[in-house]
């Protein structure tokens, strides 16, 4: 039977998984590091201790490394699963049913240290607890995104497919942004007087607000309905071959690596130039997400009409060019001869935009590459194409967060912040990188 194309209450169900598993992924990202050393006038304690190994590592990238990794090797393990399984309800959404609630479980465990000042115990805590988290994460959502290989029966349907799950995406980090800014209501209507308190009511809340959304597609998106009947797929080793060996695949998987490792880098450190470069409060960091994420949802408009007219590959390489720019101008924050307000606001616009384009279209591409290996074999290797992607991803990711801990050991504080003004050149470098490598992409003609 052939597979019904997918309706406009479906693409909403698929943007909502976005929301949850967004939710989650960004409070990790950008408050793992400031919960756990936040910069001297955050009004809380270090939950680590902040020791430098060779010189260069700390306690918190090493953990952070370890967890990644991982997650990366268990990523295409769960990917190949996917891909092979035979289910009454469907290859993927088995997998989402399983791994929503422990994903959001133990995202919120992260956050509860077992002391709440520096100690070796929080050390085991965090290096158990995120490996878990990790492993759920991925089991939720390298399923997820192979349903819009699936259900994405034509360029333009893969686009509005990815269009969604980045609204959904943008949405999650408006509101995994927004916790400084509840940490603030908290602490006024006096529910508590402690700020990692009010920061840990803050992170169980969104995460039940997460488990939700998540579970949305879960339970009320039918797969084989708008999913066709897959051919089995290769071995595992077959698939990872064939995923190892796409030129473009490899190509496109560099490029989304260093981009990655730059995204890493400036999220982890955006509570740090809100607080400790620009000397702004935290909640103010909020009004500034917002700002962005809503420069990128019109956008999006845009990048929606032209995805499937124009060549993806020369809009991502302006784009990752764009963002190199961006991301360099936050080493000068602070020191430009204009209100701090005025420079965050700046420098959101014009990340907000070619951040759209970067939003959508790789999906899309991973998408087309696995349409093409199908039409080429005849398997189905969708869960892998996407689960290599997120094997990069993370790569990408570890290597991001582990190059922003390491950079604290240079400057975190007020007046002390050469490792944060670091962190915004490494940013541009790797984009840089990104753009170079992506150029190398062969693209079907438009």
């Amino acid at each position: 039977m052939e597979p019904q194309t997918l309706p406009r209450r479906g693409l909403i169900s698929y943007g909502l998984g976005a929301l949850g598993w967004s939710i989650s992924i960004n409070i990790i990202s950008v408050l793992l590091n400031y919960i756990y050393l936040p910069p001297s006038n955050a009004g809380m304690k270090n939950l680590i201790p902040q020791i430098a190994l060779f010189g260069l590592f700390n306690i918190i990238s090493i953990i952070l490394f370890t967890g990644r990794g991982f997650d990366a090797v268990v990523d295409p393990l769960i990917a190949h699963l996917s891909d092979s399984w035979k289910g009454k309800i469907g290859r993927r959404i088995p997998f989402m049913r399983l791994a929503f609630l422990p994903a959001s479980f133990f995202c919120a465990l992260i956050f509860l240290p077992i002391r709440p000042h520096e100690s070796n115990f929080n050390i085991i805590w965090l290096a158990v607890i995120q490996l878990l988290y990790y492993f759920f994460f991925g089991l939720y959502v390298i399923p997820y995104n192979a349903l819009l290989a699936e259900m994405g029966h034509d360029t333009q349907a893969k686009i509005d497919l990815s269009t969604a799950q980045s609204i959904g995406f943008m949405f999650g980090i408006i509101l995994s942004s927004s916790s400084p800014a509840i940490v603030s209501a908290i602490m006024h209507f006096s529910i508590t007087n402690d700020r990692l308190v009010a920061y840990q009511y803050t992170i169980i809340g969104l995460n039940i607000l997460a488990a939700a959304c998540m579970a949305y597609p879960a339970f009320f998106l039918d797969e084989k309905k708008y999913c066709s009947t897959p051919k089995a797929s290769d071995s595992f080793f077959k698939s990872l071959k064939t995923a190892l060996t796409n030129r473009n695949f490899m190509v496109f998987a560099v490029a989304d690596a260093s981009y990655f490792m730059s995204i890493a880098i400036i999220s982890a450190g955006l509570m740090y130039y809100i607080k400790a470069m620009l000397f702004l409060d935290e909640w103010i960091g909020t009004l500034f997400v917002f700002i962005m994420v809503s420069i990128t949802l019109i956008f999006y408009v845009v990048v929606n009409r032209l995805g499937s007219r124009f060549s993806k590959k020369k809009m991502m390489v302006w784009s990752f060019l764009a963002v190199a720019v961006v991301f360099s101008e936050i080493s000068f924050l602070g020191k430009f001869p204009f209100s701090p307000y005025i420079q965050v606001t700046l420098l959101m616009i014009s990340f907000g935009i070619p951040n759209a384009f970067l939003g959508i279209l790789p999906t899309t591409v991973i998408a087309d590459i696995a349409q093409q290996d199908l039409k080429e074999t005849g398997e189905h290797k969708e869960g892998m194409f996407f689960g290599m992607r997120a094997f990069f991803q993370k790569i990408g990711q570890t290597a991001g967060v582990t190059v922003f801990a390491m950079l604290t050991l240079y400057g975190k504080d007020p007046h002390n912040d050469l490792g944060l003004r670091l962190s915004g050149a490494a940013g541009g470098i790797l984009c840089l990188i990104a753009a170079f490598a992506y150029s190398k992409y062969r693209e079907e003609p438009v």
